[in-house]
Formats: structure tokens, C-alpha cells, sequence
């Protein structure tokens, strides 16, 4: 058998495996989970979440983007999710069903695409099926599916971000960068996190070439990815600006982010757990908001009457909790630190907080091992730009606000890392399988 068969067989056995999995979960999903939905809520967030649901209900009925029929327009989410799921409401009706469907569609997609940048990341035959299914696996996965969350479309974009910059790193071609470009506009249209990740490349190219020709070749590429990226949010871009008269890029939600980090930070005596402060946070920001005379509706988000005071109201509290960072320089350093171990373990509760400690730090350490076995190989770029953006993502987070579900977007990075030494071990299995059954044919 060639080499190319065995792929092919490979590749046929994954697929057959992944849509085993997807009627496993559909089963799970739609019949056991639902009987017990109520005890599994409260610890995982299972369930509408952040209220992309509530926009997207009033967009189906007519009343536009904005959180209820009276409050004004938002800018407070990315519009790409949630025009999204008003499309599913319009096609299949309200509820979590058709988002589970889809989420569980996409997750089955992007196991796919993972297996496809696995072939990039390592030679050993195992590797591209161990990292789909490790991503199929991962339980933070299993809850992203089930909630009409932003993940799992935003994980199944950003791959196929990936694989563009894959291309482009390739074949060097300006054409290639601006697809890549397109892809990102669009993954940051659902969610905007990796939009400013194109010039961290600028490191990668500088490592590998160490040339100032070279890095300003670099910059202009990177520099047309960003534009076209910009391009396809220019509808939106305009859209904020006629509402507010500000430039608004993406979301407004940045303020509320920083201080609700600020607050459970700040706030931790020993004896709050992360989800109590979290909601003392809320408590705070609505009474500042009645404080500073603004017309809003809503608890832990704030929902105005005039989408100027949305934007007003997330300047002050930003404003604010930098004046302190900038005071006690320590206190920035402390929140950061915590938001870095955040970023992968904190769960709303202790509990939550332990089995995320339990599933990651297996995850986590086999990336480790994966990463140092992965830069001996000869061709480590792809490899080199996923661990850019883990850094980079980490980074965006750190400052500003981290909890568990955050990292979700960053299992299938994780799972690429992790099957570069399972793969080996596997392969090293099988091998003395073969020289056994040698020795035992050669008795």
C-alpha cells in the first residue's frame, strides 16, 4: 500500500469516526442532557449565552440590533453571530436546538480542518486524527456546543484563518495574504480577538529571516491582510459611526470587561468565590451607571436608551480602572498574573474551577512536550505562528478580564500541540507490534 492509500484510509476512518461521534452527541445533546439541564447550568453556563440570543430574537421580529424593542441599538456584540442565529430563529424557530445542531455541524468541521493542519504540524502518520479528536473530546468543547455561544462558530472561522495563513506563509504570494485578510474580517465579524494578530507575524518573519528587506516585505503583506480584514468590517465601521459619531471597530463591550477583571481581582478576601465577585461587579457597574444620571434597563450588562451613553458609560469605567493601573502599578501586575492562570482554569465556582484544573493541565502539558518535539522537525512555521497567537490571545486577555471559557477557542491549538507526542507513542507502539509479528512469522 502507497503512502497516499493509507492516507486516504486514514482520512476515510476519521471521517467515519467523526460523524459517530457527531449521532453519539446529537443523541446526548437533544435527549439525556435536557432531562438534566437544570443541575448542569448553574456550574457550566449551559444555555443562552451573553444574551447573543436576545439580539439576535429582536432582529428576527423586526426591531433591529438592540437588546430589547425600547433600548437603542448596541454595539456591544460583534453583529456576525448573532445575525447568525436570527437566521436559524427565521429557518427553524427559537430555541437552543438549531444552535446545538449547528454548533455540533461546525465542531464536526473544524475536527476536520484540524486533522488538515495536523498534516502541517507533524509527519507522524497518527498525528492529524489524534488532534480531531482530542478537540472532539475536550469537555469545554462539549459545554461550547451546548450553549448558544460564540465558540464554535468563532473556532470553525478562525481555523479557516489558519489554513489561509498556512498558505500564505508558503507561498509568499501578496494574493494569498489578502484571502487570509478576508477570512480574518469575517472570523472578526463573529469575534473580534485575533484582529490585531498579523503584525506578531512580523516576529516569526524576523526570527526565520533576520533581514531588514526581508521584514519590510513582511510589513506589506501584513499590512494589506489587515486592510482587507478592515475592509469587510467597513459596513459595520460606518454603520457605529452614524450611531455615535466615534470609530467603532468591533465592540463596545471593552470597558465593562476591564472593570469586572478590576472588581474580581481586587475584591478576592478568600472567602467570595469567582462567580460572587463576578456579580458584585454587575451590582457596582449598575450603580455607577444610575450615579452618573444614565437611562439604561438591565443588571450585569447595561442596556441604554442612547447608544452614545453605551459608548460614554465604557470610556469612564476604561478610564477609570486604567487611572488605578497607572497609580499602583502593582495592582496591574497582580490582576495580570491572575488573569493568566484565569485564562485556563477559572470556573464559576470552586468545583467547575477543579474539573477545568483536571482537563486542562493534561491538555496543557502535553502541548508543552508537543511544542519542543515539534520545532525539531524541519518545517516548524505553522507551528511557530499558532504558538504566536496563543501568546498573543493570552496577551489580549491578560490585562483586561480571563475566566475558563475564554481558552475554549484555543483547544484546537492545544489539541495540535498535544498529538505531535501521542502520535509518537503510538507510532513507537505499532512498530513493536510489527517487530513482533516479524519475529513471530520468522520462527
Amino acid at each position: 500500500m502507497t503512502i497516499e492509500s493509507g492516507g486516504g484510509v486514514a482520512q476515510r476512518r476519521l471521517l467515519v469516526a467523526i460523524l459517530a461521534i457527531l449521532v453519539l452527541k446529537l443523541v446526548l445533546y437533544l435527549l439525556v442532557i435536557p432531562a438534566h439541564s437544570e443541575q448542569l447550568g448553574p456550574l457550566w453556563g449551559i444555555g443562552p449565552a451573553d444574551n447573543y440570543d436576545v439580539i439576535a430574537d429582536n432582529i428576527r421580529h423586526g426591531y433591529g440590533y438592540r437588546f430589547s424593542p425600547d433600548t437603542a441599538p448596541t454595539l456591544m456584540r460583534e453583529p456576525g453571530y448573532p445575525y447568525f442565529l436570527a437566521l436559524l430563529g427565521w429557518l427553524f424557530g427559537a430555541g437552543l436546538t438549531a444552535p446545538i445542531v449547528a454548533n455540533l455541524l461546525l465542531s464536526s468541521c473544524s475536527a476536520l480542518l484540524i486533522s488538515n493542519l495536523g498534516r502541517s504540524i507533524s509527519p507522524l502518520p497518527w498525528a492529524p486524527q489524534i488532534a480531531a479528536l482530542l478537540f472532539l473530546f475536550h469537555p469545554g468543547v462539549a459545554v461550547a456546543e451546548l450553549r448558544s455561544g460564540v465558540e464554535i462558530p468563532f473556532i470553525f472561522m478562525l481555523l479557516c484563518f489558519f489554513l489561509g495563513l498556512r498558505r500564505a506563509l508558503r507561498t509568499e504570494r501578496i494574493r494569498d495574504y489578502l484571502l487570509a485578510g478576508l477570512v480574518l474580517g469575517l472570523t472578526s465579524c463573529i469575534r473580534s480577538t485575533a484582529l490585531l494578530f498579523p503584525p506578531f507575524l512580523l516576529i516569526y518573519h524576523w526570527g526565520k529571516r533576520r533581514s531588514w528587506r526581508s521584514l519590510w516585505e513582511s510589513s506589506i503583506r501584513i499590512a494589506a491582510t489587515m486592510l482587507v480584514a478592515f475592509l469587510v468590517l467597513t459596513p459595520w465601521i460606518v454603520r457605529n459611526y452614524e450611531l455615535v459619531g466615534k470609530f467603532i471597530a468591533t465592540a463596545s463591550v471593552g470597558g465593562v470587561a476591564l472593570q469586572v477583571g478590576n472588581y474580581i481581582c481586587t475584591h478576592d478576601d478568600g472567602k467570595k468565590g469567582f462567580h460572587e465577585r463576578d456579580v458584585e461587579a454587575a451590582r457596582v457597574r449598575k450603580q455607577l451607571a444610575a450615579q452618573l444620571g444614565y437611562r439604561f434597563t438591565g443588571d450585569y450588562y447595561q442596556y441604554f436608551y442612547d447608544p452614545r451613553d453605551e459608548i460614554s458609560f465604557n470610556a469612564e469605567l476604561s478610564h477609570r480602572v486604567t487611572e488605578q493601573y497607572l497609580h499602583s502599578p502593582a495592582i496591574f501586575a497582580k490582576c495580570a498574573a491572575e488573569n493568566l492562570v484565569s485564562f485556563w482554569f477559572a470556573g464559576k465556582t470552586s468545583t467547575s474551577t477543579m474539573l477545568n484544573v483536571c482537563i486542562q493541565l493534561p491538555y496543557l502539558a502535553l502541548a508543552l512536550v508537543g511544542i519542543i518535539l515539534g520545532f525539531r522537525q524541519a518545517d516548524g512555521a505553522l507551528l511557530a505562528c499558532l504558538l504566536l497567537f496563543v501568546v498573543y490571545t493570552i496577551a489580549v486577555y491578560a490585562p483586561i478580564h480571563a475566566q475558563a471559557r475564554y481558552s475554549v477557542p484555543m483547544v484546537p491549538v492545544l489539541a495540535l500541540f498535544a498529538a505531535i507526542p501521542l502520535a509518537r507513542l503510538c507510532e513507537r507502539h505499532f512498530a513493536k507490534q510489527r517487530a513482533s509479528s516479524l519475529d513471530a512469522g520468522a520462527v
